[in-house]
């Protein structure tokens, strides 16, 4: 099972679990987000910073997770109806402690990675990890693209995983680390079961079966 090493964690750390983390990790974003609308300057303070985290600011590891895309107030509202409907679909079928481990590790991950080549992350990658773990548990789930198209849950990821390989053969050393880690919760909750489903593909298409 995906991420089965996570239930034998939390049989012994499993006080550490946070619960309510959609609703407390959205309210965050669509607060932040709001905020910005009358002091733009705001979330400044908030980023994933190497230098300013160097210098003492250490909430900026995990604040730049409540900093939105910079876009407007419908879109926002957009935005973090979808984060929720993402982060609550993962607590409902994992639990708090998985969830919060997921998170965690997202965050631990990004904040190494923008040390180590010193740019500023966003949290972007972070959310497509989630939205990946969403549709790898609820393949079969539709959603309706521009509130018109209805479109399987699985096809998404399908292009979204298209995108994200793209994005690392063509971008810079930067840009390969802001994916890689970004998608490393991902990839540590379901990189075994990918490689299951290859090996039984790869099996298939040489034994000649269709």
């Amino acid at each position: 099972m995906d991420g089965s090493w996570a239930d034998k964690l939390e049989k012994r750390f499993g006080f550490l679990a946070a619960p309510g983390l959609p609703a407390f990790v959205v309210g965050m974003n669509a607060v932040v987000g709001l905020l910005r609308e009358f002091k733009p300057g705001f979330v400044d303070v908030l980023t994933l910073d190497p230098a300013a985290l160097a210098r003492g600011q250490v909430w900026r590891a995990a604040s730049f997770l409540f900093v939105p895309p910079p876009i407007g107030p419908l879109w926002l509202l957009l935005w973090v109806s979808m984060e929720y409907a993402i982060l609550q679909a993962l607590e409902a079928a994992w639990g708090d402690f998985k969830l919060t481990v997921f998170i965690a590790f997202g965050l631990i991950a990004t904040v190494l990675g923008a040390v180590v080549v010193g740019a500023e992350f966003g949290n972007s990658v972070l959310v497509l990890g989630a939205f990946l773990a969403f549709a790898r548990l609820l393949p079969e789930r539709q959603v309706l693209v521009m509130f018109v198209l209805p479109v399987k849950l699985r096809w998404l990821a399908a292009l979204s995983g298209l995108w994200a390989a793209l994005e690392f053969a063509t971008s810079g050393a930067p840009g390969k680390i802001q994916l890689a880690t970004g998608l490393a919760p991902y990839l540590l909750f379901f990189g075994e079961g990918h490689w299951r489903d290859l090996r039984f593909a790869w099996r298939r298409w040489r034994n000649g079966l269709p």
